[in-house]
C-alpha cells in the first residue's frame, strides 16, 4: 500500500511540473444509509488540485469516512436490557481524482462549470465493536468487551457536480457534487459484528468543496 500511496505522490510531482497553476482545496460530503445513526455518515477531506488544461484539472487527496451504525439492544420480557452493542467504521482513504471540468476560456465571477470527478481510491478501513452485557443485579460491574477489524481496500467511485467561479480576481471557487462512493466500510463491519446480513456501504451522498488559487488572474 506505501508503494501505491507513493505512486500517487509520484503522479502529483510529475503534473505539477506541467501546472499552469495548483489550488488546495477542502470538502465535506454525507452519503445516505439506513444502517447508520442519522440515515447518514460521513467524509471530511482536503487536497491539491493541478491544472494541465482548462478541461484537465487532476487531484490528490486523503480523507477520513467515519460513521456508527443504530444501536442494537436486547431485552427481556419484564423491558430490562440484557445487553446491548455499539460499532462504528473509519476510513482513512488517499485518492487520486483525474477531474474533467467543462471550462470556457472566458472566466467570470458567478459562471457556473459542469465537472465529472472519477476518482480512485486506496483506504485503510477499520470498524470497532463494543459489547456489553449487563449484570442485572449489579450494574457497576457489567462488562464491556472491543473488538477491532481492519483492512486495506482499493475501489473506484465517480461524482459529478459544478464548479462556481467566485472572484474574477483570483482562483478560488466553490463546486457542489453529487457522488456514487466506492469506499466500502461494510466488510469490516460486518466482520466485526459477527453478523450474517452484509452491509454494503457503496451508495450516493452529497458534498461541497472549497478551492483555494494562490496566483491571481491576469488582466
Amino acid at each position: 500500500m506505501i508503494k501505491k500511496i507513493l505512486f500517487f505522490l509520484l503522479v502529483l510531482f510529475c503534473i505539477k511540473s506541467n501546472a499552469q497553476h495548483a489550488r488546495v482545496f477542502a470538502n465535506i460530503s454525507a452519503y445516505l444509509h439506513s444502517d447508520f445513526q442519522n440515515n447518514s455518515f460521513s467524509e471530511f477531506g482536503t487536497g491539491l488540485e493541478v491544472k494541465v488544461h482548462r478541461f484537465l484539472k487532476p487531484e490528490v487527496g486523503v480523507s477520513y469516512f467515519i460513521g456508527s451504525l443504530e444501536d442494537y439492544s436486547k431485552v427481556d420480557q419484564q423491558g430490562n436490557t440484557l445487553d446491548f452493542r455499539t460499532s462504528k467504521a473509519y476510513a482513512l482513504n488517499f485518492n487520486l481524482t483525474p477531474k474533467i471540468s467543462l471550462y470556457s476560456k472566458e472566466v467570470n465571477s458567478g459562471d457556473v462549470f459542469i465537472q465529472i470527478l472519477p476518482r480512485f481510491n486506496v483506504s485503510k478501513i477499520s470498524a470497532d465493536r463494543y459489547y456489553t452485557v449487563i449484570n442485572p443485579i449489579k450494574p457497576s460491574a457489567s462488562v464491556t468487551t472491543k473488538e477491532t477489524v481492519s483492512e486495506w481496500y482499493q475501489s473506484f467511485g465517480i461524482g459529478l457536480g459544478i464548479d462556481i467561479v467566485l472572484s474574477d480576481k483570483s482562483y478560488d471557487s466553490l463546486s457542489v457534487n453529487l457522488y456514487y462512493n466506492g469506499v466500502n466500510m461494510g466488510k469490516a463491519l460486518t466482520e466485526v459484528n459477527h453478523s450474517n446480513s452484509r452491509i454494503n456501504t457503496d451508495t450516493v451522498g452529497m458534498g461541497i468543496s472549497y478551492y483555494l488559487g494562490f496566483e491571481k488572474k491576469k488582466n
